[in-house]
């Protein structure tokens, strides 16, 4: 991505949640390696467990941990997944895992720089910390250094990625079963919306993030886009993760469909305003949670665009999409249980897209 557009998306995340963004190094924008699980996938989750995470460190469970913090919104939703909510005793509280039961009654971790607190962290005497790609390694660090067990998951960039973080989501808090019924709920929906859209007209989607930053084909995000039949005209402008797309080359590929989370943040103007799209009202605002997160719930908005790119053959057809009738005066919801917000802390696509700006203006800075 290139250094100026960093600091667009940079200035639009501060401005637009008033919030205070923590810099970062360039390590924490992102990780190499994928965790590597050394103990054989065994259905009845034997202990000791022994993982090498995200940060390249070996970790090892030795019991099944009756005690969880989740310093991410995504490993939150896992947990819940898989049937350990009743053992989390802390996490991010607020919007971004308002959607599920109970948070009110846990402790929030996060600070106002949205990343977790070590002190009540340790006060909580968890058994096991599980971290997200949104996570400073800086963070973790201070967390391991308290004498803590932190596993960091990696980005995901497919749905196959978020199948594997909930399997090891089970095997590390010891719900094997849940975690496999969950992944065998969500590979059902996969290929029922691969099967919906082999039949399809594959419409050309762009889907539109703040900044004028887009989702390329190496994200979950892109393939949940393509999965459920969306041709992603973030190829033709080359980008294959996350990068900011040129207005000509939107104008160029005319998308049939632009899909976002928050629409107030998509830069609407001439061009965007001449596309097809637009021109036929076919704009789809998702649940920014569900489609932020590398969590389960990403079946949620599979299904939903699934429905709007393949009508004739979904099993969810009678979903209608939401469709501004003007897009330039859309005002952004903070209604997590609707569209949610795009650029909320703790999703994966907008955590990694603000590691990267933070460490491209660190850099300028030394």
């Amino acid at each position: 991505m290139r250094r100026a557009g960093l600091t667009v998306v940079v200035l639009v995340v501060v401005l637009s949640s008033g919030g205070v963004v923590a810099g970062v190094h360039p390590t924490d924008a992102s990780s190499t390696g994928k965790i590597a699980v050394q103990t054989q996938q065994t259905a009845d989750c034997s202990y000791p467990v022994e993982v090498t995470d995200a940060t390249g460190e070996t970790v090892t469970i030795d019991e099944r941990p009756e005690r969880i913090v989740a310093i991410a919104p995504s490993a939150a939703q896992t947990a819940w997944a898989v049937g350990a909510q009743d053992r989390v005793v802390g996490m991010p509280v607020g919007y971004t895992t308002a959607y599920l039961n109970g948070t009110e009654n846990k402790t929030n971790v996060l600070n106002s720089e949205l990343q977790p607190v070590t002190e009540t962290v340790v006060d909580l005497e968890p058994d096991i910390v599980l971290a997200g790609n949104v996570n400073f390694n800086d963070s973790i660090q201070s967390l391991r250094d308290a004498d803590l067990t932190v596993v960091k998951f990696d980005s995901a960039s497919s749905l196959a990625d978020v199948i594997a973080k909930t399997r090891l989501t089970g095997q590390l808090v010891g719900n094997c079963e849940q975690a496999a019924q969950t992944n065998a709920e969500m590979n059902e929906t996969i290929e029922q919306v691969r099967a919906e859209a082999s039949g399809g007209d594959d419409p050309s989607v762009y889907y539109a993030m703040g900044g004028g930053y887009t989702a390329g084909p190496d994200t979950f995000v892109g393939d949940v886009v393509e999965t459920a039949g969306g041709e992603n005209i973030a190829t033709a402008a080359d980008i294959r993760t996350y990068g900011e797309i040129n207005l000509e080359v939107v104008a160029a590929e005319n998308p049939d469909w632009i899909v976002t989370t928050s629409p107030s943040r998509v830069r609407w103007g001439e061009v965007l305003n001449s596309t097809t799209a637009v021109q036929e009202d076919q704009i789809v605002t998702l649940n920014g949670n569900y489609m932020s997160q590398p969590g389960p719930r990403i079946t949620r908005p599979l299904q939903r665009l699934s429905a709007v790119f393949n009508p004739d053959n979904s099993s969810e057809a009678t979903a209608t999409p939401e469709t501004p009738t003007n897009p330039n005066d859309t005002e952004e919801t903070t209604d997590s249980s609707d569209t949610g917000s795009g650029f909320g802390p703790g999703f994966g696509v907008v955590g990694a897209l603000l590691a990267l700006a933070m460490a491209g203006l660190a850099s300028r800075q030394r």
